[in-house]
C-alpha cells in the first residue's frame, strides 16, 4: 500500500473514531438533559415550582430513608421517616452546600397555617461529605421527622441542596420550625437556583 493510501485510510479511521464518540457524546448530553427536565417537570407537576421553590434544580438529588431510595413524588410511610436520610450527589470537591427540607403542607394543603414547616437545615456543608453521603455540616435545625396529623390528607416534602462555590453563608439556628420562608432565605442569602432536589408524599394513616 502507497504512502497516501496508507495515510488516507488513517484519516477515513479517524473521522469514523472520532464521529463515534460525537455520537456518544451526543447520547449522554441528551440522557443528561432528560434527566434534568424529569425533575424540574415532576416538581412543576406537583405544583411545587415557583412556590415554594423559586427556580428549578438541574438535577435530582439523591435521598434514602431507612434503606428506601426516593423517587421523586412516591409516597413513603412516616414510619420509615424516623431518621436523618443519606443524600449523595456527585459534586464539586472545591464546594461548598446547604440542605433545606420542608412541609409546604403543614397543618394540611388546604389549610397550610404553619408552613412552610422547617424539618432540616444544614449549612456550609463540605463537598466531601455531599460526595461520601455523610451528615455533617452545621446544622441550624436539627432534623425533625415528619408527622402529618391525623385527617390531614398528603403532604408533600421537599428536600433541595444549593451550592454556593465555596463561600460560606451564616445563619443563626432557628428556634421555630413554623412560617419558614424557602424563597426568602434563598434570596437572603444569594444562593440562587438549587443545584439539586427531591420530594415524596408522606400522610397519617388516620384519614
Amino acid at each position: 500500500m502507497r504512502g497516501a493510501e496508507i495515510e488516507d485510510s488513517w484519516s477515513k479511521c479517524e473521522f469514523r473514531q472520532r464521529r463515534r464518540r460525537w455520537r456518544n457524546l451526543g447520547d449522554m448530553a441528551e440522557k443528561l438533559k432528560g434527566s434534568m427536565s424529569d425533575i424540574a417537570a415532576k416538581l412543576q407537576a406537583a405544583e411545587l415550582i415557583p412556590k415554594p421553590l423559586p427556580a428549578a434544580p438541574t438535577e435530582k438529588l439523591n435521598v434514602v430513608f431507612d434503606g428506601i431510595p426516593v423517587e421523586p413524588g412516591m409516597e413513603i410511610a412516616t414510619r420509615n421517616l424516623k431518621n436523618a436520610p443519606r443524600v449523595t450527589l456527585k459534586v464539586d470537591p472545591e464546594s461548598t452546600f446547604s440542605l433545606i427540607m420542608i412541609d409546604p403542607d403543614n397543618l394540611s394543603r388546604k389549610n397550610p397555617s404553619v408552613a412552610e414547616w422547617l424539618h432540616w437545615l444544614v449549612t456550609n456543608i463540605p463537598a466531601s461529605n455531599i460526595n461520601e453521603g455523610i451528615n455533617g455540616g452545621q446544622h441550624q435545625q436539627p432534623y425533625g421527622s415528619p408527622a402529618p396529623g391525623p385527617r390531614t390528607g398528603d403532604h408533600r416534602y421537599l428536600i433541595v441542596l444549593f451550592e454556593h462555590a465555596g463561600r460560606r453563608i451564616s445563619v443563626p439556628k432557628y428556634n421555630s420550625r413554623a412560617k419558614f420562608n424557602l424563597a426568602q432565605f434563598v434570596e437572603k442569602h444569594k444562593l440562587g437556583a438549587p443545584l439539586a432536589a427531591n420530594f415524596w408524599i408522606s400522610k397519617n394513616e388516620q384519614q
